[in-house]
């Protein structure tokens, strides 16, 4: 039981997060792992036991309401689950942890419980790939796309951006944040007194030059460059968690990459990734790319064989996607 409890950690270590369903998951995980080798009966903690462990204040609250398992951490652990299946699967271990909870009738001593269960891990038959292609090509409304994501360091960075993703990532502190913010902060300055300079330059009357119309351009094309290329691209990561990894972070040889963003406490991660799938039409691979013109601020799956008629939604929590052409 302590190699597949340890598997929760290591799959919660691999994606931090400072949400409120992750840090109870690690909580309850971590407690369990110090009575691993007592039977499941003795594994189980109450939400005050959990709550304490997660180390939240939440005042004169209800621990069990503030846990909210039939609200929102039944269905977080459910949207995860594959994800943590997979994971012990490619461990080699044949049961993967599977939080639950133990209810009861109420009454003095009878309190809800909580625990981690060894789930057995289903075996993938070629016939039950078979019958899921055939079920997904007779019916369009049902074709979905499932993303599997690389590992760390398996993108390869370009020569300029090798030393800030030597293991995939980047770790950011948040003294690091307040630096990135203040330099972005300074090139919009700067961009602005260079536009605002040139024209006080071109206030001053005297006939038209080509150096003039140069001026003129480089008012309104250095702000809208350095936004566009330095500035946008920042706030996209910081609001939408993923983006697009321009190539000149990337090996020549790659294929689309994206920066990922994940937030633990004071801690930022950027990651190199890629996430891809098998179309579920054609079965050619899918990549992720900017959804303009007909999907504006999200990233959707283009079929590289079809990209314009294959187009699948992204959901980076349960990694699917739905078929977004109709057919």
């Amino acid at each position: 039981m302590r190699e597949v409890i340890q598997c929760l950690i290591d799959w919660l270590d691999s994606e931090p997060s400072d949400e409120k369903g992750h840090r109870i998951l690690r909580a309850l995980a971590q407690e369990s792992l110090k009575k691993s080798e007592f039977e499941e009966s003795k594994r189980r903690f109450t939400a005050d036991e959990i709550v304490a462990a997660v180390g939240e204040s939440i005042g004169i609250s209800d621990p069990k309401k503030w846990i909210d398992w039939p609200g929102s951490l039944k269905k977080y652990c459910e949207t995860r689950e594959p994800q943590i299946l997979e994971f012990a699967r490619k461990r080699g271990l044949s049961c993967y942890p599977k939080p639950d909870r133990k209810s009861t009738k109420g009454g003095p001593g009878q309190l809800t419980t909580f625990y981690i269960k060894a789930e057995p891990i289903p075996e993938i038959t070629e016939e039950d790939q078979t019958i899921d292609g055939v079920l997904g090509r007779n019916n369009a409304a049902d074709l979905q796309a499932s993303y599997q994501m690389t590992e760390l360091g398996e993108v390869k960075p370009s020569w300029i951006a090798s030393r800030l993703f030597r293991r995939g990532q980047i770790e950011l502190r948040q003294w690091h944040v307040w630096v990135i913010a203040g330099w972005l902060a300074i090139i919009a300055g700067f961009s602005v007194l260079i536009a605002y300079a040139g024209w006080l330059s071109l206030s001053v009357p005297r006939s038209v030059t080509t150096q003039d119309l140069t001026l003129l351009v480089s008012i309104f094309a250095i702000p809208y460059g350095s936004w566009v290329t330095i500035i946008k691209p920042w706030i996209l990561l910081l609001d939408d968690r993923i983006v697009v990894a321009h190539e000149l972070f990337t090996n020549f040889h790659e294929q689309s990459a994206q920066f990922e963003l994940l937030r633990d406490g004071d801690l930022r991660v950027i990651r190199l990734v890629r996430y891809s799938a098998a179309c579920p039409i054609c079965g050619a691979t899918i990549y992720l790319e900017k959804g303009e013109p007909d999907y504006r601020r999200r990233l959707v799956g283009r079929c590289y064989e079809s990209p314009r008629e294959h187009v699948f939604s992204f959901d980076r929590i349960t990694r699917c996607g739905r078929l977004l052409v109709d057919r």
